[in-house]
Protein backbone atom coordinates (compact mmCIF):
# COMPACT_ATOMS: atom_id res chain seq x y z
CA UNK A 1 0.00 0.00 0.00
CA UNK A 2 1.71 3.19 -1.16
CA UNK A 3 1.46 6.45 0.72
CA UNK A 4 -0.45 8.33 -1.95
CA UNK A 5 -3.03 5.52 -2.10
CA UNK A 6 -3.46 5.00 1.63
CA UNK A 7 -3.39 8.53 3.10
CA UNK A 8 -6.44 10.64 2.38
CA UNK A 9 -6.67 14.08 3.95
CA UNK A 10 -9.33 16.75 3.86
CA UNK A 11 -7.86 20.02 2.64
CA UNK A 12 -10.64 21.92 4.42
CA UNK A 13 -8.92 23.53 7.41
CA UNK A 14 -12.07 25.20 8.72
CA UNK A 15 -14.94 23.40 10.44
CA UNK A 16 -14.64 19.72 11.19
CA UNK A 17 -15.67 17.53 8.28
CA UNK A 18 -16.64 13.89 8.20
CA UNK A 19 -13.24 13.07 6.74
CA UNK A 20 -11.26 14.68 9.58
CA UNK A 21 -13.33 13.80 12.64
CA UNK A 22 -11.73 10.37 12.94
CA UNK A 23 -8.22 11.87 13.15
CA UNK A 24 -6.79 13.36 16.32
CA UNK A 25 -3.91 14.93 14.43
CA UNK A 26 -2.94 15.40 10.79
CA UNK A 27 0.15 16.76 9.08
CA UNK A 28 -0.61 17.67 5.47
CA UNK A 29 2.11 18.24 2.86
CA UNK A 30 4.77 19.34 5.33
CA UNK A 31 7.90 20.65 3.64
CA UNK A 32 10.83 21.77 5.78
CA UNK A 33 14.07 23.00 4.24
CA UNK A 34 17.52 23.62 5.68
CA UNK A 35 20.41 25.14 3.71
CA UNK A 36 21.08 22.65 0.92
CA UNK A 37 18.75 19.99 2.37
CA UNK A 38 15.03 19.22 2.07
CA UNK A 39 14.40 17.37 5.34
CA UNK A 40 10.63 16.89 4.76
CA UNK A 41 9.29 16.86 1.21
CA UNK A 42 5.46 17.13 1.20
CA UNK A 43 5.26 14.63 4.06
CA UNK A 44 1.82 13.54 5.30
CA UNK A 45 1.02 11.81 8.57
CA UNK A 46 -2.20 11.18 10.45
CA UNK A 47 -3.10 9.47 13.69
CA UNK A 48 -6.61 8.33 14.59
CA UNK A 49 -8.17 8.94 17.97
CA UNK A 50 -7.02 6.30 20.41
CA UNK A 51 -4.53 4.84 17.92
CA UNK A 52 -0.85 4.00 18.27
CA UNK A 53 0.72 5.12 15.00
CA UNK A 54 4.24 3.86 14.38
CA UNK A 55 6.69 6.11 12.54
CA UNK A 56 9.80 4.44 11.18
CA UNK A 57 12.61 5.14 8.73
CA UNK A 58 16.37 5.31 8.37
CA UNK A 59 18.44 7.88 10.25
CA UNK A 60 18.10 11.05 8.24
CA UNK A 61 14.71 10.02 6.79
CA UNK A 62 13.06 13.13 8.25
CA UNK A 63 11.30 11.64 11.30
CA UNK A 64 12.77 13.96 13.93
CA UNK A 65 12.23 17.00 11.71
CA UNK A 66 8.56 16.10 11.31
CA UNK A 67 8.16 15.61 15.06
CA UNK A 68 9.71 19.02 15.73
CA UNK A 69 7.18 20.58 13.34
CA UNK A 70 4.33 18.85 15.18
CA UNK A 71 5.73 20.00 18.53
CA UNK A 72 6.40 23.62 17.57
CA UNK A 73 10.19 23.37 17.87
CA UNK A 74 10.12 24.50 14.25
CA UNK A 75 7.42 27.22 14.47
CA UNK A 76 4.65 27.88 12.02
CA UNK A 77 6.08 29.86 9.12
CA UNK A 78 9.40 28.02 9.08
CA UNK A 79 7.83 25.25 6.99
CA UNK A 80 5.01 24.89 4.48
CA UNK A 81 1.97 22.68 4.94
CA UNK A 82 -0.89 22.37 7.39
CA UNK A 83 -1.34 20.90 10.87
CA UNK A 84 -4.78 19.86 12.12
CA UNK A 85 -5.72 18.91 15.67
CA UNK A 86 -9.22 17.45 16.05
CA UNK A 87 -9.95 18.69 12.53
CA UNK A 88 -8.99 22.32 13.16
CA UNK A 89 -5.85 24.03 11.93
CA UNK A 90 -3.22 24.82 14.54
CA UNK A 91 -0.17 27.04 14.16
CA UNK A 92 2.12 26.41 17.15
CA UNK A 93 4.83 29.03 17.45
CA UNK A 94 6.75 27.17 20.17
CA UNK A 95 6.78 23.89 22.14
CA UNK A 96 4.83 25.69 24.87
CA UNK A 97 2.11 26.55 22.34
CA UNK A 98 1.92 22.94 21.24
CA UNK A 99 1.76 21.77 24.85
CA UNK A 100 -1.12 24.12 25.66
CA UNK A 101 -2.97 22.82 22.59
CA UNK A 102 -2.65 19.26 23.91
CA UNK A 103 0.45 17.91 22.13
CA UNK A 104 2.80 16.06 24.48
CA UNK A 105 6.34 15.38 23.29
CA UNK A 106 9.09 13.14 24.70
CA UNK A 107 12.37 13.72 22.79
CA UNK A 108 14.91 11.02 22.09
CA UNK A 109 17.71 12.55 24.16
CA UNK A 110 17.47 12.58 27.95
CA UNK A 111 16.59 16.11 29.04
CA UNK A 112 15.99 16.49 32.76
CA UNK A 113 16.91 18.99 35.50
CA UNK A 114 19.41 16.93 37.48
CA UNK A 115 19.58 19.16 40.55
CA UNK A 116 15.84 19.05 41.21
CA UNK A 117 13.33 16.48 42.41
CA UNK A 118 11.10 14.27 40.27
CA UNK A 119 8.07 16.43 41.12
CA UNK A 120 9.83 19.68 40.18
CA UNK A 121 10.85 18.15 36.85
CA UNK A 122 7.31 17.01 36.07
CA UNK A 123 5.65 20.34 36.90
CA UNK A 124 8.48 22.61 35.79
CA UNK A 125 6.00 24.40 33.49
CA UNK A 126 3.84 25.48 36.45
CA UNK A 127 5.39 25.33 39.92
CA UNK A 128 2.75 27.67 41.42
CA UNK A 129 0.09 24.98 41.44
CA UNK A 130 -3.45 25.71 42.49
CA UNK A 131 -4.64 23.49 45.34
CA UNK A 132 -7.40 21.06 44.33
CA UNK A 133 -8.36 20.02 47.84
CA UNK A 134 -11.12 22.59 48.41
CA UNK A 135 -12.56 22.94 44.91
CA UNK A 136 -16.36 23.28 44.67
CA UNK A 137 -18.08 20.06 43.61
CA UNK A 138 -21.03 21.70 41.78
CA UNK A 139 -19.14 22.32 38.57
CA UNK A 140 -18.78 26.08 39.12
CA UNK A 141 -15.53 27.59 37.76
CA UNK A 142 -12.86 28.03 40.40
CA UNK A 143 -11.17 31.37 40.84
CA UNK A 144 -7.42 30.72 40.71
CA UNK A 145 -5.36 32.29 43.43
CA UNK A 146 -1.70 32.68 42.45
CA UNK A 147 1.30 33.63 44.53
CA UNK A 148 4.92 34.16 43.50
CA UNK A 149 5.87 31.02 45.47
CA UNK A 150 6.01 27.36 44.45
CA UNK A 151 3.26 25.23 45.99
CA UNK A 152 5.41 22.23 46.94
CA UNK A 153 2.82 20.34 48.97
CA UNK A 154 0.35 20.35 46.08
CA UNK A 155 3.13 19.56 43.62
CA UNK A 156 4.21 16.43 45.48
CA UNK A 157 0.60 15.34 45.95
CA UNK A 158 -0.21 15.81 42.26
CA UNK A 159 2.99 14.02 41.21
CA UNK A 160 2.22 11.05 43.43
CA UNK A 161 -1.26 10.82 41.91
CA UNK A 162 0.02 11.17 38.33
CA UNK A 163 2.65 8.47 38.79
CA UNK A 164 0.15 6.13 40.45
CA UNK A 165 -2.47 6.69 37.74
CA UNK A 166 0.05 5.78 35.05
CA UNK A 167 1.80 3.03 37.01
CA UNK A 168 5.18 4.74 36.85
CA UNK A 169 7.44 3.63 39.69
CA UNK A 170 9.20 6.83 40.79
CA UNK A 171 9.44 8.67 44.10
CA UNK A 172 8.14 12.27 43.72
CA UNK A 173 10.81 13.52 46.13
CA UNK A 174 13.72 11.58 44.59
CA UNK A 175 16.89 13.45 43.57
CA UNK A 176 17.04 13.11 39.77
CA UNK A 177 20.85 12.76 39.89
CA UNK A 178 20.38 9.38 41.56
CA UNK A 179 18.01 8.03 38.91
CA UNK A 180 19.20 5.57 36.28
CA UNK A 181 19.00 6.50 32.59
CA UNK A 182 15.89 4.33 32.29
CA UNK A 183 14.23 6.06 35.24
CA UNK A 184 15.06 9.47 33.75
CA UNK A 185 13.36 8.37 30.52
CA UNK A 186 10.23 7.39 32.45
CA UNK A 187 10.39 10.77 34.21
CA UNK A 188 10.29 12.53 30.84
CA UNK A 189 7.25 10.49 29.85
CA UNK A 190 5.53 11.38 33.14
CA UNK A 191 6.30 15.06 32.47
CA UNK A 192 4.59 14.84 29.07
CA UNK A 193 1.55 13.15 30.64
CA UNK A 194 1.16 15.96 33.19
CA UNK A 195 -0.52 18.16 30.57
CA UNK A 196 -3.14 15.46 29.87
CA UNK A 197 -2.30 15.44 26.14
CA UNK A 198 -4.66 14.62 23.26
CA UNK A 199 -1.68 13.41 21.23
CA UNK A 200 1.49 12.03 22.81
CA UNK A 201 4.63 11.90 20.65
CA UNK A 202 7.29 9.42 21.79
CA UNK A 203 10.62 9.69 19.95
CA UNK A 204 12.64 6.49 20.49
CA UNK A 205 11.35 6.14 24.09
CA UNK A 206 12.72 2.63 24.69
CA UNK A 207 16.32 3.32 23.68
CA UNK A 208 17.59 3.50 27.27
CA UNK A 209 15.04 1.25 28.97
CA UNK A 210 15.49 -2.24 30.35
CA UNK A 211 13.11 -5.02 29.33
CA UNK A 212 11.12 -4.48 32.52
CA UNK A 213 10.90 -0.73 31.88
CA UNK A 214 9.81 -1.32 28.26
CA UNK A 215 7.03 -3.61 29.47
CA UNK A 216 5.93 -0.92 31.92
CA UNK A 217 5.98 1.73 29.21
CA UNK A 218 3.87 -0.42 26.89
CA UNK A 219 1.38 -0.90 29.71
CA UNK A 220 1.21 2.89 30.15
CA UNK A 221 0.71 3.39 26.39
CA UNK A 222 -2.14 0.86 26.26
CA UNK A 223 -3.73 2.52 29.29
CA UNK A 224 -3.58 5.90 27.54
CA UNK A 225 -4.90 4.39 24.33
CA UNK A 226 -7.89 2.98 26.19
CA UNK A 227 -8.62 6.52 27.43
CA UNK A 228 -8.64 7.80 23.86
CA UNK A 229 -5.17 9.38 23.78
CA UNK A 230 -3.47 9.14 20.38
CA UNK A 231 0.16 8.05 20.30
CA UNK A 232 2.82 8.69 17.66
CA UNK A 233 5.50 6.11 18.44
CA UNK A 234 8.92 6.40 16.79
CA UNK A 235 11.33 3.47 17.00
CA UNK A 236 13.98 1.61 15.05
CA UNK A 237 12.99 -1.70 16.63
CA UNK A 238 10.71 -3.66 14.34
CA UNK A 239 9.65 -5.97 17.17
CA UNK A 240 8.16 -2.95 18.96
CA UNK A 241 6.27 -1.86 15.84
CA UNK A 242 4.79 -5.35 15.50
CA UNK A 243 3.91 -5.68 19.19
CA UNK A 244 2.51 -2.23 19.93
CA UNK A 245 1.29 -0.25 16.93
CA UNK A 246 -2.00 -0.25 15.00
CA UNK A 247 -0.52 1.26 11.83
CA UNK A 248 2.95 2.24 10.65
CA UNK A 249 4.08 5.10 8.41
CA UNK A 250 7.44 4.70 6.67
CA UNK A 251 9.64 7.63 5.57
CA UNK A 252 12.75 7.55 3.40
CA UNK A 253 14.86 10.50 2.25
CA UNK A 254 12.31 12.95 3.64
CA UNK A 255 9.36 11.49 1.72
CA UNK A 256 6.40 9.22 2.41
CA UNK A 257 7.07 5.69 1.17
CA UNK A 258 4.22 3.56 2.55
CA UNK A 259 1.58 3.12 5.24
CA UNK A 260 0.54 -0.33 6.49
CA UNK A 261 -2.33 -1.42 8.69
CA UNK A 262 -1.46 -3.93 11.40
CA UNK A 263 -3.02 -6.78 9.38
CA UNK A 264 -0.59 -6.00 6.52
CA UNK A 265 2.64 -6.04 8.57
CA UNK A 266 5.57 -7.85 6.96
CA UNK A 267 8.89 -7.06 8.62
CA UNK A 268 11.00 -7.81 5.55
CA UNK A 269 8.85 -5.49 3.40
CA UNK A 270 9.01 -2.77 6.05
CA UNK A 271 12.82 -3.00 6.08
CA UNK A 272 12.92 -2.82 2.29
CA UNK A 273 10.72 0.28 2.32
CA UNK A 274 12.90 1.88 5.00
CA UNK A 275 16.29 1.45 3.35
CA UNK A 276 15.42 0.91 -0.31
CA UNK A 277 17.13 -2.47 -0.51
CA UNK A 278 16.85 -6.01 0.81
CA UNK A 279 19.03 -7.24 3.70
CA UNK A 280 19.75 -10.95 3.44
CA UNK A 281 20.90 -11.33 7.06
CA UNK A 282 20.41 -8.91 9.94
CA UNK A 283 23.45 -9.98 11.96
CA UNK A 284 26.68 -10.50 10.02
CA UNK A 285 29.26 -12.21 12.25
CA UNK A 286 32.53 -13.50 10.85
CA UNK A 287 34.39 -16.03 12.98
CA UNK A 288 37.93 -15.06 14.02
CA UNK A 289 40.60 -16.95 15.95
CA UNK A 290 41.41 -14.86 19.04
CA UNK A 291 45.06 -13.95 19.58
CA UNK A 292 47.01 -12.73 22.59
CA UNK A 293 45.39 -11.00 25.52
CA UNK A 294 44.94 -7.24 25.05
CA UNK A 295 43.05 -6.27 28.21
CA UNK A 296 42.81 -7.83 31.64
CA UNK A 297 40.93 -6.26 34.53
CA UNK A 298 41.37 -7.57 38.08
CA UNK A 299 39.06 -6.70 41.00
CA UNK A 300 38.09 -3.29 39.64
CA UNK A 301 36.06 -1.23 42.14
CA UNK A 302 34.54 2.23 41.59
CA UNK A 303 32.87 4.33 44.29
CA UNK A 304 29.41 5.80 43.84
CA UNK A 305 29.81 9.57 43.25
CA UNK A 306 26.65 10.55 45.17
CA UNK A 307 25.93 7.81 47.73
CA UNK A 308 28.33 7.38 50.65
CA UNK A 309 29.72 3.91 51.44
CA UNK A 310 28.40 2.45 48.21
CA UNK A 311 30.23 1.23 45.11
CA UNK A 312 29.05 1.49 41.51
CA UNK A 313 31.00 -1.66 40.64
CA UNK A 314 32.85 -4.04 42.93
CA UNK A 315 35.66 -6.55 42.28
CA UNK A 316 34.97 -6.76 38.54
CA UNK A 317 37.38 -9.02 36.63
CA UNK A 318 37.49 -10.05 32.95
CA UNK A 319 39.80 -10.18 29.93
CA UNK A 320 39.58 -9.88 26.14
CA UNK A 321 41.98 -11.00 23.36
CA UNK A 322 42.94 -9.78 19.90
CA UNK A 323 40.22 -10.36 17.32
CA UNK A 324 37.70 -11.32 20.01
CA UNK A 325 34.33 -9.70 20.77
CA UNK A 326 33.54 -9.88 24.47
CA UNK A 327 29.86 -9.24 25.09
CA UNK A 328 28.96 -7.58 28.40
CA UNK A 329 25.41 -8.59 29.28
CA UNK A 330 23.15 -7.45 32.10
CA UNK A 331 20.14 -5.33 32.90
CA UNK A 332 20.17 -1.54 32.77
CA UNK A 333 22.03 -0.38 35.89
CA UNK A 334 24.05 -3.59 36.24
CA UNK A 335 27.34 -1.67 36.10
CA UNK A 336 28.50 -2.54 32.56
CA UNK A 337 28.88 1.07 31.39
CA UNK A 338 30.50 2.11 34.66
CA UNK A 339 33.13 -0.64 34.37
CA UNK A 340 34.02 0.46 30.84
CA UNK A 341 34.04 4.15 31.78
CA UNK A 342 36.55 3.35 34.55
CA UNK A 343 38.79 1.50 32.07
CA UNK A 344 38.65 4.52 29.76
CA UNK A 345 39.49 6.95 32.58
CA UNK A 346 36.06 8.56 32.79
CA UNK A 347 35.46 7.37 36.37
CA UNK A 348 38.12 7.20 39.11
CA UNK A 349 39.21 3.70 40.14
CA UNK A 350 39.01 3.04 43.88
CA UNK A 351 40.93 -0.24 43.71
CA UNK A 352 41.90 -3.00 41.30
CA UNK A 353 44.32 -3.37 38.38
CA UNK A 354 44.17 -2.82 34.63
CA UNK A 355 46.63 -4.59 32.31
CA UNK A 356 47.21 -3.73 28.62
CA UNK A 357 49.09 -6.47 26.74
CA UNK A 358 50.21 -7.92 30.06
CA UNK A 359 51.59 -4.67 31.50
CA UNK A 360 49.92 -2.87 34.43
CA UNK A 361 48.75 0.63 33.55
CA UNK A 362 47.26 3.57 35.43
CA UNK A 363 44.53 5.41 33.54
CA UNK A 364 43.38 8.66 35.10
CA UNK A 365 41.65 10.23 32.10
CA UNK A 366 40.55 9.49 28.56
CA UNK A 367 43.71 11.01 27.05
CA UNK A 368 45.82 8.43 28.89
CA UNK A 369 43.43 5.69 27.76
CA UNK A 370 43.88 6.70 24.12
CA UNK A 371 47.69 6.71 24.56
CA UNK A 372 47.43 3.13 25.82
CA UNK A 373 45.53 2.15 22.66
CA UNK A 374 41.95 2.21 23.99
CA UNK A 375 39.05 3.66 22.01
CA UNK A 376 35.53 4.06 23.32
CA UNK A 377 32.11 4.77 21.84
CA UNK A 378 30.07 6.09 24.75
CA UNK A 379 26.37 5.38 25.25
CA UNK A 380 25.80 9.12 25.71
CA UNK A 381 27.08 10.67 22.46
CA UNK A 382 25.62 14.06 23.37
CA UNK A 383 27.61 14.37 26.58
CA UNK A 384 30.81 12.46 25.80
CA UNK A 385 30.96 11.78 22.08
CA UNK A 386 30.91 14.94 19.97
CA UNK A 387 31.71 18.62 19.68
CA UNK A 388 28.47 19.91 18.15
CA UNK A 389 30.01 23.23 17.07
CA UNK A 390 32.58 21.50 14.85
CA UNK A 391 32.16 19.95 11.44
CA UNK A 392 32.49 16.23 10.65
CA UNK A 393 36.15 16.59 9.62
CA UNK A 394 37.32 18.00 12.94
CA UNK A 395 35.17 15.66 15.04
CA UNK A 396 36.76 12.63 13.38
CA UNK A 397 40.29 14.02 13.20
CA UNK A 398 40.66 15.27 16.76
CA UNK A 399 41.33 11.75 18.08
CA UNK A 400 44.61 11.39 16.17
CA UNK A 401 46.08 14.74 15.17
CA UNK A 402 49.59 13.28 15.27
CA UNK A 403 48.82 11.30 12.14
CA UNK A 404 48.00 14.44 10.14
CA UNK A 405 50.52 16.90 11.57
CA UNK A 406 53.87 18.15 10.36
CA UNK A 407 55.63 19.47 13.40
CA UNK A 408 53.21 21.73 15.30
CA UNK A 409 50.97 22.23 12.25
CA UNK A 410 47.94 20.14 11.24
CA UNK A 411 47.76 19.46 7.50
CA UNK A 412 44.17 20.08 6.46
CA UNK A 413 44.52 17.96 3.31
CA UNK A 414 45.71 14.94 5.32
CA UNK A 415 43.01 15.53 7.91
CA UNK A 416 40.38 15.66 5.15
CA UNK A 417 41.61 12.40 3.58
CA UNK A 418 41.34 10.52 6.90
CA UNK A 419 37.92 11.97 7.66
CA UNK A 420 36.68 11.25 4.13
CA UNK A 421 37.69 7.59 4.48
CA UNK A 422 35.41 7.02 7.48
CA UNK A 423 32.73 9.34 6.12
CA UNK A 424 32.35 7.09 3.07
CA UNK A 425 32.83 3.68 4.73
CA UNK A 426 30.16 4.45 7.32
CA UNK A 427 27.80 5.96 4.72
CA UNK A 428 27.17 9.09 6.73
CA UNK A 429 24.19 11.00 5.35
CA UNK A 430 25.48 14.52 4.95
CA UNK A 431 26.54 16.79 2.11
CA UNK A 432 30.25 16.60 2.96
CA UNK A 433 32.76 16.45 5.80
CA UNK A 434 32.29 20.22 6.13
CA UNK A 435 28.78 19.65 7.54
CA UNK A 436 28.31 20.65 11.17
CA UNK A 437 27.65 17.65 13.41
CA UNK A 438 24.77 19.47 15.15
CA UNK A 439 22.72 19.32 11.93
CA UNK A 440 22.99 15.52 11.58
CA UNK A 441 20.37 13.00 12.66
CA UNK A 442 21.06 11.03 15.85
CA UNK A 443 22.10 7.90 13.97
CA UNK A 444 24.56 9.78 11.76
CA UNK A 445 26.00 11.46 14.83
CA UNK A 446 26.59 7.98 16.25
CA UNK A 447 28.48 7.04 13.10
CA UNK A 448 30.77 10.04 13.61
CA UNK A 449 31.46 8.94 17.21
CA UNK A 450 32.49 5.50 15.91
CA UNK A 451 34.61 7.05 13.16
CA UNK A 452 36.43 9.23 15.69
CA UNK A 453 37.28 6.24 17.86
CA UNK A 454 38.47 4.21 14.86
CA UNK A 455 40.66 7.11 13.73
CA UNK A 456 42.74 6.73 16.90
CA UNK A 457 43.66 3.21 15.64
CA UNK A 458 42.98 1.44 18.95
CA UNK A 459 44.15 -1.98 20.10
CA UNK A 460 41.00 -2.22 22.22
CA UNK A 461 37.62 -0.80 21.21
CA UNK A 462 34.88 -0.41 23.81
CA UNK A 463 31.45 -0.16 22.19
CA UNK A 464 28.77 0.93 24.68
CA UNK A 465 25.39 0.56 22.93
CA UNK A 466 26.94 1.17 19.47
CA UNK A 467 23.64 0.76 17.62
CA UNK A 468 21.52 2.80 20.03
CA UNK A 469 19.01 4.88 18.07
CA UNK A 470 20.26 3.56 14.73
CA UNK A 471 18.12 2.23 11.91
CA UNK A 472 18.21 -1.34 10.60
CA UNK A 473 20.34 -0.58 7.55
CA UNK A 474 22.94 1.35 9.53
CA UNK A 475 23.08 -1.39 12.17
CA UNK A 476 23.95 -3.87 9.44
CA UNK A 477 26.77 -1.59 8.29
CA UNK A 478 28.11 -1.23 11.85
CA UNK A 479 28.13 -5.01 12.34
CA UNK A 480 30.25 -5.26 9.20
CA UNK A 481 32.56 -2.60 10.58
CA UNK A 482 32.96 -4.53 13.86
CA UNK A 483 33.94 -7.58 11.81
CA UNK A 484 36.56 -5.50 10.00
CA UNK A 485 37.98 -4.42 13.38
CA UNK A 486 38.37 -7.99 14.60
CA UNK A 487 39.98 -9.03 11.28
CA UNK A 488 42.64 -6.41 11.94
CA UNK A 489 43.25 -7.83 15.42
CA UNK A 490 41.38 -5.22 17.45
CA UNK A 491 39.93 -6.55 20.71
CA UNK A 492 36.30 -5.48 21.16
CA UNK A 493 34.24 -5.09 24.34
CA UNK A 494 30.59 -4.67 23.38
CA UNK A 495 27.69 -3.61 25.59
CA UNK A 496 24.18 -3.88 24.22
CA UNK A 497 20.73 -3.93 25.77
CA UNK A 498 19.47 -5.75 22.67
CA UNK A 499 20.23 -9.32 23.74
CA UNK A 500 19.72 -10.90 20.28
CA UNK A 501 22.33 -8.48 18.91
CA UNK A 502 24.79 -9.29 21.68
CA UNK A 503 24.29 -13.05 21.31
CA UNK A 504 24.77 -12.88 17.54
CA UNK A 505 27.92 -10.74 17.56
CA UNK A 506 29.92 -11.90 20.61
CA UNK A 507 32.46 -14.72 20.95
CA UNK A 508 32.26 -14.84 24.74
CA UNK A 509 30.10 -13.25 27.45
CA UNK A 510 30.57 -11.63 30.84
CA UNK A 511 27.28 -11.18 32.71
CA UNK A 512 26.91 -8.46 35.36
CA UNK A 513 24.29 -7.79 38.03
CA UNK A 514 24.23 -5.16 40.77
CA UNK A 515 27.75 -3.98 39.98
CA UNK A 516 29.36 -7.41 40.09
CA UNK A 517 30.35 -10.08 37.56
CA UNK A 518 28.00 -13.00 38.16
CA UNK A 519 29.19 -15.36 35.45
CA UNK A 520 30.99 -15.99 32.18
CA UNK A 521 29.63 -17.92 29.22
CA UNK A 522 31.19 -19.33 26.06
CA UNK A 523 29.36 -18.65 22.81
CA UNK A 524 27.88 -22.17 22.66
CA UNK A 525 26.59 -21.85 26.25
CA UNK A 526 24.87 -18.50 25.85
CA UNK A 527 21.14 -18.31 25.22
CA UNK A 528 18.64 -15.60 26.10
CA UNK A 529 17.45 -17.79 28.98
CA UNK A 530 20.92 -18.55 30.40
CA UNK A 531 22.01 -14.91 30.18
CA UNK A 532 18.82 -13.57 31.77
CA UNK A 533 18.99 -16.09 34.60
CA UNK A 534 22.45 -14.78 35.47
CA UNK A 535 21.53 -11.13 34.88
CA UNK A 536 18.65 -11.29 37.36
CA UNK A 537 20.88 -12.60 40.15
CA UNK A 538 20.37 -10.67 43.38
CA UNK A 539 22.77 -10.40 46.29
CA UNK A 540 21.48 -10.62 49.84
CA UNK A 541 23.09 -8.37 52.42
CA UNK A 542 24.47 -10.34 55.36
CA UNK A 543 23.45 -8.71 58.64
Amino acid sequence: MQADESIRFSQDTGAESAGTQQFAMQAINITKRFPGVVANDNVCLNVRKGEVMGLIGENGAGKSTLLKVLNGVYPHGSYTGTLLLDGREIRPASPNDAMLLGVGYVPQEINVLKYFSVAENIFMFDLRMESTRDKPQDGRPVRKSRTPFANFSEMFRATKQLLADNRIDLNPRADVRKLSIGQQQMLMIARALAINPKVLILDEPTTSLSGKDVAQLFMVIRHLQARGVSIIFVTHKLAEIVELTDRVTILRDGKNISVYERSQYNTRKIVQDMIGRDIAAMYVKEAQTPGDEVLRVENLTVEHPYVANRNLIENVSFSVRRGEILGMAGLVGAGRSEACMAIFGMLPVKSGKIFIEGKPVTIRNSQEAVRHGIGMVSEDRKKFGLNFVWDIRNNIGISNLGAVARGPFVLKSALSRRAEKYFKSLRVKARSIDTRVATLSGGNQQKIVIARSLNSQPKLMILDEPTKGIDVGSKNEIYGLINEMTKEGVAVVMISSELPELLAMSDRFVVMAEGKVVGELAQDQATETSVMEMATTTFKTVS
